[in-house]
């Protein structure tokens, strides 16, 4: 039951969001995090041209941790070496006209010295910092395997409106083709009846 709560109180840590950063736009995100914490960040295009976008990953002292120009997906790990803001920043500003949406998980987790010195911990979820370890090692699994599905949830999410886009395509077409050729018939033997009429005079 102890283990459970544990979980229950460090899944919060790890949602996921999927967001829109239109063209020319600047999408920055922040967390706190203490000397020796873990920081996990994961991202992926999903939508919008190459599927391709800037990544930053700044330090509390604004330090370029990380810097890429254009990148479809990617997954960066790092033990916080200051006390602070930590700062992920999406930057589509190259891009002329497509917004891109994507799919990101920025997560903090805390060092087992968190939960050893009664001075930082600042709940009583767990009071014994070996079975806190264990709960770490597994919630960062449980974690891994919530990404995943978000990640595939979205990638079906994705495929179901195309495959919909497309089945209305198909069926407007099988329509409006039969449609057509009908009204091209219709309008010829009109025409040739008007050509071949005899016209009497009385």
């Amino acid at each position: 039951m102890l283990i459970f709560i544990g979980i229950l109180v460090l899944l919060p840590l790890a949602r996921g969001f999927l967001i829109t950063v239109d063209a020319h736009e600047t999408a920055c995100f922040f967390d706190r995090a203490q000397v020796k914490d873990k920081v996990a960040i994961s991202f992926e295009v999903m939508e919008g041209g190459f599927k391709d976008i800037a990544v930053e990953i700044l330090a509390p002292d604004n330090e370029m941790l990380y810097h890429a120009e254009a990148e479809t997906s990617g997954k960066y790990t790092f033990a916080a070496n200051k006390d602070g803001q930590y700062t992920l920043c999406f930057d589509n500003s190259k891009s002329t006209l497509t917004p891109k949406v994507l799919m990101f998980h920025y997560t903090v987790v805390k060092d087992i010295g968190h939960y050893i010195d009664p001075h930082k911990r600042t709940d009583d979820v767990v009071e014994q910092s070996v079975l806190q370890d264990y709960i770490n090692e597994l919630s960062s699994q449980i974690i891994v395997v919530q990404h995943e599905q978000e990640y595939m949830h979205a990638r079906y999410k994705g495929h179901l409106e195309l495959s919909a886009n497309v089945h209305f395509r198909l069926v407007a077409w099988s329509i409006f083709g039969p449609s057509l050729l009908l009204g091209m018939t219709v309008i010829e033997i009109y025409y040739l009846k008007r050509f071949f009429e005899v016209k009497r005079v009385v």
